[in-house]
């Protein structure tokens, strides 16, 4: 009997850890997810300086090299912007095609949840924002085939 309440004992204990440590890693978790979100540039200026880092550290790179690697980091960041704000506002159209698709299939309370999965799911579906661009000639109020009010959620 003694070892009945050993064991249970050593199961509960193991077990209230696990639960703490799972729920401490969301909240730790969605709080950077939410700071990521909050501020973008910060959030990507630390992770370029963490990759420059770490690249130094296991690479023992000379201040030379460090000064190379810099710039060529840059340029490539520079090209993938570019390309993102080409091809960004299409796949904010697809993303909003799909919302709009799956709301109509659903009946009022349903949508009414679905707006709640995706206001608590936002760090998770979220249409990109990019910097603004100028306004197109012709007054339009559209970006590349996006109303305004679907660039940002």
């Amino acid at each position: 009997m003694k070892m009945f309440k050993v064991i249970g004992l050593l199961a509960l204990v193991f077990l209230a850890g696990f639960s703490g440590g799972v729920v401490v890693t969301r909240i730790f978790v969605r709080g950077i997810v939410d700071y990521t979100m909050a501020h973008p540039e910060k959030a990507r200026t630390r992770v370029e300086q963490n990759i420059e880092l770490s690249l130094n550290r296991r690479l023992h790179l000379s201040e030379q090299q460090r000064e190379q690697i810099h710039q060529i980091l840059k340029d490539s960041r520079d090209r993938t912007r570019a390309i993102r704000e080409e091809y960004q506002p299409k796949f904010n159209a697809i993303v909003l095609e799909t919302r709009t698709n799956i709301a109509a299939v659903l009946n009022p309370e349903q949508n009414a949840r679905f707006e709640e999965f995706l206001a608590d799911n936002r760090q998770f579906l979220p249409f990109r924002e990019l910097s603004p661009l100028p306004p197109k000639k012709g007054g339009a109020d559209a970006v590349d085939g996006m109303p305004q009010g679907a660039r940002k959620q």
